[in-house]
């Protein structure tokens, strides 16, 4: 059951007054996890516990609420897995909205790799696609992105405004001095200038650095990996726009490094790309899921699981 607290609707450009966003308090690691948000990832991890941890940005983090109930394709994937399996087992959300593979792979690299998983799903693309196309580039970003601390005063600022039911007035307000974090974090945090046509050859080899790493050290923890390609959905209202077509051939780009990754590795894919129907049953914008699409992702990397 969804928290007490509720947000707003929040208006999807495929679906308007259908989902909520619930308002949910974190755990232990900083990540919202479980139905209450709050539960806890236990270190050392209890010796019956067999736990899968799911790596990536918002498609694995963000929580939807619909008729009273709340979804995430972690949460999904744990109800399917308990159902399949007579374990205490548990999957753990450890997504991040707006984690480039850099970030992923820090915080992979000095926190959850503590948590000793049994097994690693990776489900990420897209984010890094503003890096790549960011001119002068560097391979540890750090040409697209600056410090929250240099626009955390513009938050400030927004925190003292008060809301104006006006929405040219409330453009302004957000677009100078932001009142919400959930559409501005990101754009509060780049930098540099951003150009459609700029090549994007080395981004793509940082991104295969990056998840190649954490493929790495797991493989020397004993850590399976699961991979999966990463779906977008040209829909009626983006495939017009130019921008929506160019992140679409990027990502085919980045299907194909995770591909190459899972052969070279010899590691398991679900190819989400290409097993979830593109269709507004399944999405709520080019990348994001309906509580069904959760549902079927959750299914396909169920079928790879082993327990």
């Amino acid at each position: 059951k969804v928290s007490e607290i509720k947000s707003d609707f929040i208006n999807f450009p495929l679906h308007t007054k259908t989902y909520r966003g619930p308002i949910l308090p974190t755990n232990n690691l900083g990540y919202v996890n479980g139905n209450d948000g709050n539960r806890d990832v236990l270190m050392p991890k209890p010796k019956d516990v067999f736990r899968i941890n799911c790596l990536g940005a918002s498609t694995t983090q963000y929580y939807l609420s619909y008729k009273d109930h709340i979804y995430s394709y972690p949460l999904e994937l744990e109800k399917i897995l308990k159902e399949k399996n007579n374990l205490n087992l548990e999957v753990n959300n450890c997504g991040t909205g707006g984690y480039t593979s850099s970030d992923l792979l820090v915080r992979f690299l000095l926190q959850i790799i503590d948590t000793s998983p049994d097994v690693l799903v990776i489900y990420h693309g897209y984010n890094d696609i503003s890096s790549y196309l960011t001119s002068d580039f560097k391979s540890d970003y750090s040409h697209s992105r600056k410090n929250l601390g240099e626009t955390y005063f513009k938050y400030y600022l927004g925190s003292l405004m008060p809301y104006i039911p006006i929405n040219f007035i409330n453009c302004l307000q957000n677009k100078w001095f932001s009142q919400n974090s959930r559409y501005s974090l990101v754009d509060s945090i780049s930098k540099g200038q951003f150009k459609i046509d700029n090549k994007i050859e080395e981004g793509l080899r940082s991104y295969e650095r990056n998840i190649q790493h954490i493929i790495t050290v797991c493989k020397s923890y004993n850590i399976e990996v699961i991979l999966s390609t990463y779906c977008f959905f040209l829909h009626e209202k983006a495939k017009d726009v130019e921008i929506h077509k160019v992140y679409e051939n990027i990502i085919n780009k980045e299907n194909l490094v995770i591909k190459k990754l899972a052969a070279k590795n010899n590691l398991k894919l679900v190819d989400a790309y290409n097993l979830i129907p593109k269709n507004n049953n399944n999405f709520v914008d080019t990348v994001h899921f309906t509580h069904n699409g959760m549902k079927l992702l959750a299914k396909h990397i169920s079928e790879q699981i082993k327990i």
